[in-house]
């Protein structure tokens, strides 16, 4: 058994598991990246759509209370 060339071939190896190491904490921080990107555009989404909703409440009781109004012109004539 040639132990430098088994010490060359443990330390390839290591070598290597290194990479691949440093190959999945940078997916990983890549991953958090995204999952936080994508909470704030959640975030951004959700107030939008709140505003949206307020937006239609008003324009549904200023629609009703026309309809309303149109609705006791019409009759009083």
């Amino acid at each position: 058994m040639d132990f430098e060339q088994e010490i060359s071939r443990l330390q390839d190896t290591l070598v290597v598991m290194a990479e691949i190491q440093r190959l999945q904490a940078d997916l990983q921080r890549t991953q958090a990246e995204r999952i936080i990107a994508t909470e704030e555009g959640m975030k951004l989404h959700e107030q939008r759509m709140n505003h949206v909703d307020m937006r239609l409440a008003e324009i549904t009781d200023k629609l009703d209370g026309l309809i309303g109004f149109m609705d006791g012109y019409f009759r009083k004539q």
